[in-house]
């Protein structure tokens, strides 16, 4: 699949963003003293250069609680490539579609795809700032092709379905001398022992699906009962989490860090019916789940591995229904690292040497 806007730009601003030493530091000696450095070694200052190939998803399902029949639609994922940058901080990705590696618009439709994001791991907080809209869905189950007599299966497309989503994570690191949030995702540090930390969150979501006529398909609207089959529906969801995180250091530079975030949420929902245009809003607590997974080999002048992130939000809706959506983010890296501080140095010497001579 060929996406017609490509994400360009993903910018994160790392440790320190919630420091009041933030801009006053030249470097990143203000850091230490607020880290156990048996622990953690900081790579602020250095310029990491990384090559990276990622894939990201988004998926919606929607459950007649009644009939217990269960659909779910997905976009035709992108494998994106490119070039990473960061120093002192800030860094950004360009990515690009390969040619020649996603075309399998004929089984599964185009998605189109918008996304911009900011996000950080600083020394206490892990943020994430991120805008979404996709165009072109598919159910994630293939179907036989009605009146076919060969029993071919297809996933069914639908290109006027859209979906907006906006959201805000914020969570707070309780061991944050001990444990890096940084070392198994932004690579501006390295988790030099094992070490785990408590983690207290908040996060807001407004989520939207538009569509030009109902979303269930024909064959399959007689499992769902015509009061839950909408062609717009939304939700703003918002609550708080709890969870654990912990990096496992073995054979000196290899980790492996978990992480697991479940959260109580509350959630205004809307649906518009159909058939009847009626509008349907319930207030109810639902539940969420933010995890994720890296694991890779991390030294002072490199870095490999790959990392998975999921945000999942179950909306209960009414008795009749549920809805669910989940996003997610598939990331394999290669980088090196270099001391800038260092070359900047030697430069210096050698100007001073050929002063001398």
């Amino acid at each position: 699949m060929r996406n017609y806007l490509l994400i360009l730009l993903f910018v994160f601003i790392t440790d320190g963003l919630f420091s009041s030493n933030y801009y006053h530091g030249k470097d990143s000696s203000h850091i230490s003293p607020k880290i156990d450095t048996n622990y953690i070694q900081d790579y602020h200052d250095w310029l990491n250069i990384k090559l990276i190939g990622v894939m990201r998803d988004n998926k919606f399902s929607i459950k007649d609680n009644v009939s217990q029949s269960i659909l779910e639609y997905g976009i035709n994922t992108n494998v994106n490539s490119g070039l990473g940058l960061t120093f002192r901080g800030i860094g950004v990705d360009f990515e690009f579609n390969p040619p020649g590696l996603n075309n399998d618009d004929h089984k599964y439709g185009k998605s189109t795809q918008l996304s911009f994001s900011t996000s950080a791991n600083s020394r206490r907080f892990i943020y994430d700032v991120y805008y979404r809209y996709n165009q072109g869905f598919h159910t994630t189950i293939e179907y036989k092709i009605p009146n076919d007599t060969t029993g071919v299966t297809f996933p069914i497309y639908r290109p006027d379905i859209k979906n907006t989503l906006i959201g805000l994570n914020l969570v707070y690191i309780f061991n944050n001398k001990r444990f890096s949030s940084s070392a198994p995702y932004n690579l501006t540090q390295r988790q030099k022992k094992s070490a785990g930390s408590v983690l207290l969150g908040t996060f807001v979501s407004l989520y939207a699906i538009n569509a030009d006529s109902v979303i269930f398909p024909d064959t399959l609207k007689k499992n769902f009962n015509p009061s839950v089959q909408f062609k717009d529906a939304g939700s703003i969801t918002y609550g708080l989490s709890f969870g654990y995180t912990y990096t496992f250091v073995f054979f000196r530079n290899w980790f492996l860090n978990l992480y697991t975030l479940p959260g109580l949420s509350f959630q205004q929902y809307y649906s518009t019916n159909a058939y009847n245009q009626q509008t349907h809003t319930k207030f109810a607590a639902g539940l969420s789940l933010q995890s994720r997974f890296s694991i890779g080999y991390n030294r002072s002048n490199y870095f490999i591995g790959i990392s998975y992130m999921e945000n999942n939000y179950f909306v209960n809706n009414d008795k009749k229904s549920s809805f669910d959506y989940k996003l997610s983010s598939f990331r394999l890296y290669y980088g090196h690292r270099f001391d800038l501080h260092r070359v900047r140095r030697s430069s210096i010497i050698f100007k001073k040497n050929r002063f001398i001579h």
